[in-house]
């Protein structure tokens, strides 16, 4: 599997990625870890989309409002939930919990996109899972990060060759074949393609979201 990954890595359309890897080492301040802070553990994100009758990965929710987000979406908005209820619920509105659930999400996406840190961080499992576990939520992030920037984004050819780029890019890893061998290789090459994913989507943001007002608690209500 690690040869493939790698051939995944060094595809043509990958021209961008030393640029976002400069720029993600130029701006890692001293003692700044990523790690993301979770509000739900993956697998009890899992648990409540099930309980719910809603049959996709917490990733991919993660990847539609980054996706959302990265491309403009007016961060005030409510519009987010009806998007989602069209995307995962059939345009039917989600109930309490799963309304307070999406917030958590949109928070989550939010807070940490409008940093100037780098903070963002893909939603994944965490390290203890399988790296085919991973590799199955990478590629459902990536997922659903096209169909929310698709969503939003209607004008592709007024798109920056940069943003251009990312966006083949991840329909090509979105493609990606998750048949893991569990090696050092293979963890090196999936966190070199989450990295890529992550910088990714901040330089997207950067061109098409940024200037947007961070949502708070205080200026949030939902009805």
């Amino acid at each position: 599997m690690v040869v493939y990954l790698f051939k995944v890595l060094q595809f043509s359309g990958f021209a961008m990625w030393p640029v976002v890897a400069l720029i993600y080492i130029q701006n890692i301040k001293p003692g700044l870890t990523f790690v993301m802070s979770q509000i739900e553990d993956y697998q009890e994100a899992q648990q409540v989309l099930e309980q719910n009758d809603i049959h996709i990965m917490p990733s991919e929710v993660h990847g539609v409002i980054s996706g959302l987000l990265a491309c403009g979406l007016d961060i005030q908005s409510d519009e987010y939930l009806e998007i989602l209820s069209d995307v995962f619920n059939e345009g039917q509105k989600f109930n309490s919990e799963l309304k307070l659930f999406f917030a958590d999400f949109y928070r989550l996406v939010t807070s940490s996109l409008d940093k100037d840190d780098l903070s963002f961080e893909i939603y994944l499992p965490n390290e203890d899972e399988s790296q085919a576990d991973q590799a199955n939520a990478l590629v459902a992030w990536i997922s659903g990060f096209l169909l929310g920037f698709g969503l939003k984004q209607k004008n592709y050819g007024k798109l920056s060759q940069d943003v251009k780029e990312v966006i083949t890019d991840f329909t090509e890893i979105s493609k990606l074949d998750t048949h893991f061998d569990e090696t050092e290789e293979d963890a090196q090459a999936l966190y070199e393609i989450i990295e890529y994913a992550r910088i990714s989507t901040l330089l997207c943001f950067a061109e098409l979201g940024k200037g947007q007002k961070t949502i708070t608690p205080e200026n949030k209500t939902l009805h």
